[in-house]
């Protein structure tokens, strides 16, 4: 599996990542057992990239994560997870918010720290102004503890996503749905400020939230 530098971090990462909204059942029931063998076929493959969340499966997917990964693969993989979105319609990016869903997260994880830890979903937030200024500070804080290597957000709207790289000072972003066989917006719309910030860009959901499926 090709590895790629991932924007100005030191992270080398697949082409292709795990991704773990799958795992924590958002699409149909999985069991602990298939979650371990589709990990370690992942990284046997060569894939090194697995991305979860607190939101997928309310923690569910963080803990079948954890579960897998114990056992000498965690120092294999480099693991990106997401705070500040609790459920469909549940956020909390404040910085008190964010803190109890880290810690939370790495006892899911059985991990002392993460190397991605981003803002999930941050068009959901109700004040964008605190996303760039209470929510940022406090993950560039997390980082300077040591609870992540590199911080960033993730976001629909690429015009949201752009001005957060611009305010935030980022390491890493999520775009989903806009790098498609229909769409390569992501390309024309945002790539030109991610690389002038130095920002490395993860591709979330090529087949446009189900679109190409049908």
């Amino acid at each position: 599996m090709d590895l790629r530098p991932l924007g100005r971090t030191d992270l080398r990462v697949s082409a292709l990542s795990l991704g773990g909204a799958a795992i924590g059942q958002q699409y149909g029931a999985v069991s602990a057992a298939e979650v371990a063998d589709t990990i370690h076929a992942a990284v046997d493959a060569g894939i090194n990239l697995i991305d979860t969340s607190a939101y997928y499966g309310k923690g569910l997917s963080e803990e079948l994560i954890g579960a897998a990964l114990a056992g000498g693969l965690r120092e294999k993989v480099v693991i990106c997870t997401k705070a500040g979105r609790l459920d469909r319609a549940a956020f909390d990016f404040t910085p008190a918010g964010m803190r109890r869903c880290v810690e939370g997260s790495l006892k899911r994880l059985r991990t002392d720290r993460v190397e991605i830890l981003l803002a999930h979903d941050i068009e959901f937030a109700d004040d964008f102004e605190r996303v760039f200024t209470d929510t940022a500070d406090v993950l560039h804080a997390l980082k300077r503890e040591g609870k992540c290597r590199y911080v960033g957000m993730s976001c629909y709207p690429l015009g949201l996503l752009r001005r957060a790289v611009e305010r935030c000072g980022l390491d890493v972003v999520i775009s989903y749905a806009h790098f498609s066989l229909q769409n390569t917006l992501l390309l024309t719309e945002f790539l030109p400020t991610a690389e002038a910030h130095g920002v490395g860009v993860l591709n979330a959901s090529p087949l446009s939230l189900g679109l190409l499926t049908h």
